[in-house]
């Protein structure tokens, strides 16, 4: 990290200073002043070289670049916005792109073609310099994180915060059959791209939203690419992975839903902290923090 070596190196460099200027003084006074003065300057060498451990590491010059993705309906960058800042505060590049379920674009491109404009995200952080990428979301953008991770093999890790978008769980399949069962007659008489009212939901709330048949199935199909347990599953090989959940968040899943079910790395680890489902991202911020850090370690 290059702040970080910057600012202990200044301190070191008062450490060789101090030990100088202690030497100097004690061969001009005499005897009696020897020993404390050296007891003195004891002190301040261990107490600069306590500070230059302490000093926070960051992003070691900018190479690290964080793509974070919001939630359902969500403007850019929402609730991953306050994460995003405390990012950039410590050196780390981060996009927060528009998605296909914004609340301007709700299902304006499918599930795969996501997958495409992450790595256009991707692409961009690299034009800027990085050279290892972490792929983190909130909710949908959480599962998407997961989607995308299995289906790419050069992420640094992934980061995914109170993950949604279930459409596998037997309530999912039950409120959204009648909806999905309509999308794949459509798709079946040659009218994917038709635009229709399908059957939605986001944070306890039932409603229609407008989307081609073949966009709303790769979304809602409980045997589609949105499925978060088959694509944690699907990770072509370990990475870190922090998965972080609202203890207040009814979204909620224990680790053995999909967390369990990815490749197991030694830096990967599951987490709830106090917060409900749009608060995570903001309240989790120190950990995720810390965690990006300790890649480096």
């Amino acid at each position: 990290m290059v702040l970080q070596a910057v600012a202990s190196g200044l301190v070191l460099g008062l450490v060789y200073a101090g030990i100088g200027a202690g030497f100097s003084l004690i061969m001009a006074t005499g005897t009696e002043r020897t020993e404390a003065h050296m007891r003195h300057y004891v002190r301040l060498l261990f107490g600069l070289i306590a500070i230059a451990l302490a000093l926070p590491g960051g992003a070691e010059d900018g190479n690290v670049g964080v793509v974070l993705l919001h939630g359902k309906k969500g403007i850019v960058p929402g609730p991953v916005g306050s994460l995003a800042q405390k990012l950039k505060g410590a050196g780390y590049l981060v996009a927060t792109p528009e998605m296909p379920w914004s609340r301007n674009r709700i299902y304006g491109a499918s599930y795969e073609d996501a997958m495409l404009e992450i790595d256009r995200a991707v692409e961009g952080l690299k034009k800027k310099s990085a050279q290892r990428i972490v792929v983190g979301g909130h909710s949908l953008g959480g599962n998407a994180a997961v989607g995308y991770a299995a289906r790419r093999s050069d992420l640094a890790g992934i980061v995914v915060l109170a993950p949604g978008q279930n459409p596998e769980l037997p309530r999912w399949r039950e409120r959204f059959a009648s909806s999905v069962t309509h999308a794949k007659e459509m798709v079946a008489a040659g009218h994917e791209d038709s635009i229709e009212s399908f059957a939605d939901f986001n944070m306890g709330e039932t409603f229609y939203s407008q989307a081609s048949a073949k966009n709303y199935l790769s979304y809602f199909d409980p045997d589609g690419p949105a499925v978060m347990p088959t694509n944690a599953a699907g990770i072509p090989s370990p990475i870190p992975i922090l998965w972080v959940v609202g203890s207040k968040d009814s979204a909620t899943r224990p680790s053995g839903y999909a967390f369990d079910k990815a490749p197991s790395h030694p830096k990967s680890m599951y987490l709830s902290v106090d917060a409900g489902h749009l608060e995570v991202p903001a309240v989790a911020a120190d950990q995720v923090s810390t965690w990006l850090r300790s890649l480096d370690q």
